[in-house]
């Protein structure tokens, strides 16, 4: 894949069709959008290109209120290619880019340095500052400077519009089903295990402590969970719990991922997990013993779901 700086182009030599987005999650809906992009820009033989940038705008807008992303600007670039898309180019979103109307974005990057002839738009796309407002004169815009505007539709799943909101909301609350059938694929945390309290190995279950690449990145909502974990190139059932351990006295929020048919060390390696299915709620239990018989339940409904 082909990733430029927006600010280190001075005019692409092939003309493009240009989709402008955040992209997080490339859930279905995004991933039509640019079937669509491909699509028009081998008709017109046009160059594609996706204008993606290198955070999310409330980071830069709102930097006090926390940002839930659905994917790093890696997990996004890697999901890009693997949509077909070849070039992906790169706006540093800063305080400087914040206020830029869409005429002005438009007129400044896509037209004068990406060459584009064809904007296309997902079916609730938006770009520019909301303050200097334009948005509604990009057709104008597009007929003084030879550009033409596509609209794509709107993707639906189970009778409901595909937003990066609505997947956020179904991770709140733990809702796996309909988070991954929004997203195309199951919900993926990748990041370093680091050392924990080792509580799992005592009850016979020993656990990688997961730490996820951007602490932006979001969490499901605490509980148990089945997954699929992929370590050196392989990949194991899992299952894991998100979340306190109650019958341990812990209230900080961790991450445990149990490996099934997995022995070794994995400190400090890459490891990523796919959450499959949530088992139940996280809750306390009246002595260890307990829990070590729960988790031996849990183990195998994780197989099952994980097989099935």
């Amino acid at each position: 894949m082909e990733l430029l700086n927006i600010e280190d182009i001075n005019l692409l030599t092939p003309k493009t069709a240009v989709t402008v987005g955040m992209f997080d999650g490339l859930h279905v809906g995004h991933r039509h959008l640019v079937a669509r992009l491909l699509e028009v820009a081998g008709s017109e033989k046009l160059k594609p290109v996706v204008v993606t940038f290198d955070r999310h705008p409330r980071q830069v807008l709102d930097p006090a209120t926390p940002m839930a992303l659905l994917s790093t600007f890696d997990e996004r670039l890697a999901l890009l290619e693997e949509c077909g898309v070849q070039t992906v180019v790169m706006v540093h979103f800063d305080a400087e880019k914040a206020i830029l109307s869409a005429c002005d974005f438009a007129r400044r990057f896509l037209c004068n340095r990406l060459n584009m002839r064809i904007l296309l738009l997902g079916y609730d796309n938006m770009f520019g500052s909301r303050r200097n407002n334009d948005f509604d004169q990009l057709p104008t815009l597009a007929d003084e400077l030879g550009f033409s505007i596509c609209r794509d539709e709107a993707v639906q799943v189970g009778g409901v519009e595909v937003s990066s909101t609505k997947i956020r909301k179904a991770l709140q609350r733990g809702d796996l089903a309909v988070a991954n059938a929004m997203l195309g694929a199951p919900y993926k945390v990748s990041g370093t295990v680091v050392h924990g309290r080792h509580v799992g190995t005592a009850l016979g279950f020993p656990t990688a402590n997961l730490l996820p690449a951007d602490s932006a990145k979001m969490l499901p909502a605490a509980g148990v969970y089945a997954l699929r974990a992929s370590v050196g190139g392989r990949s194991y059932a899992a299952m894991a719990n998100l979340g306190t351990q109650p019958t341990f006295h812990q209230n900080q929020p961790v991450l445990e991922v149990h490996l099934l048919d997995f022995e070794g060390d994995i400190y400090g390696r890459q490891l990523s997990v796919e959450f499959i299915d949530r088992i139940r709620d996280i809750r306390t239990f009246e002595s260890p013993e307990a829990l070590a018989s729960q988790l031996k339940d849990d183990r195998a409904l994780t197989y099952n779901l994980i097989n099935k």
